[in-house]
């Protein structure tokens, strides 16, 4: 059995990326209006601060592909997706990085919201177990062995918990026999697994730089896994069709400014250069640590939002949640950009 161990951070490390993880947010105007020929629009971008979940919209913006297309971005710093769907929901900002079943989830609700571009298709995460638990092997056999043991997620509903229920689900495991138990963000996942109150993490980037003495049982980010999650979008680029309505032009160049920094992002030989440009959005890292980090997830960003991706994404929720996502790729894709 190959079982792979991942690094521990120093304490000060750890502290600096907990203050970096739970930054406020910022205020913003409460209008956008659309640009007149040949200027500069601005348009307010909501993300999760410091988070690797915000890296193609950092990338977008500190590598000149936004100004690319003549855009200037404004961010509006939120600690969740829930409060990302909000925001945007009610007009406070113009697009907001979401997961796909939260938005399809709200779009079946009554919102408004629509995706105008992908950001990432493969989870940048693993399902990774304390080596003191005696959890391992490969998927689907490795979560068999998760009967009765204590994983901790972010929260309910959330991509750390789509994931692991998904993937025990599809290995032929129940998920009501894994205790699946929501804890909060990075500080606190890795604060549970050191002190031994959980037997495994979702651990998501960068938090496996974070861990040592640690056995991965299914590593989404290398495309393992259930299928399904081989032709998905997990976190893509909402906005509203209000916007989208009064602001064509703004949702296609957002579009292609996320493909470009997409397709630099999947090189990974230009980790460092954008480890370099985009190190003020992590305070905590330095400049090596998030060039490592950003080598690992080349391969992970896409920029697409295709209708076999939605398929996949209804499929999951429907096992997931036992009911179905009735809501269809037009009604979910802003018309902008639509296949």
């Amino acid at each position: 059995m190959n079982l792979r161990r991942l690094r521990l951070l120093a304490p000060a490390s750890l502290a600096a990326l907990a203050l970096t993880l739970t930054a406020c947010g910022s205020d913003s105007p409460t209008t956008s209006t659309p640009a007149a020929p040949g200027e500069q629009q601005t348009v307010r971008f909501t993300v999760f601060p410091g988070a690797m979940a915000s890296m193609g919209v950092y990338v977008a913006d500190a590598l000149g592909f936004f100004g690319k297309q003549g855009l200037t971005v404004e961010y509006v710093n939120v600690a969740t997706g829930s409060s990302a769907l909000q925001v945007l929901a009610a007009g406070q900002t113009d697009f907001a990085i979401s997961d796909v079943t939260g938005t399809a989830t709200a779009r079946a609700a009554g919102s408004d919201i629509v995706f105008a571009s992908g950001q990432f298709t493969l989870f940048a995460g693993r399902l990774a177990c304390r080596s003191a638990a005696g959890l391992g092997g490969s998927y689907p056999d490795s979560m068999k062995s998760l009967a009765g043991r204590k994983v901790g997620i972010t929260a309910p509903g959330s991509s750390t918990d789509t994931y692991l229920r998904y993937s025990l689900k599809e290995a032929g495991v129940d998920p009501a026999e894994v205790e699946i138990i929501p804890i909060g963000g990075i500080p606190q996942l890795v604060a549970a697994m050191q002190s031994g109150n959980v037997d495994c993490v979702t651990a998501y980037q960068p938090m496996p730089r974070l861990l040592s003495d640690v056995d991965v049982l299914v590593d989404w980010q290398a495309g393992e896994g259930p299928d399904t999650f081989s032709d998905y979008s997990y976190n893509a680029i909402a906005t509203s069709e209000r916007f989208a309505g009064s602001n064509p032009e703004a949702v296609r160049k957002v579009n292609a400014a996320m493909k470009e920094a997409a397709e630099f992002a999947n090189d990974k030989g230009n980790a460092a250069e954008i480890a370099g440009k985009t190190l003020t959005f992590f305070q905590g890292l330095d400049e090596a640590a998030l060039a490592e980090v950003t080598a690992e997830l080349a391969g992970t960003f896409g920029a697409d939002i295709t209708e076999q991706q939605l398929r996949n994404a209804a499929t999951v929720f429907e096992a997931v949640n036992g009911k179905p996502l009735d809501v269809s790729y037009e009604q979910l894709v802003a018309e902008p950009v639509r296949e």
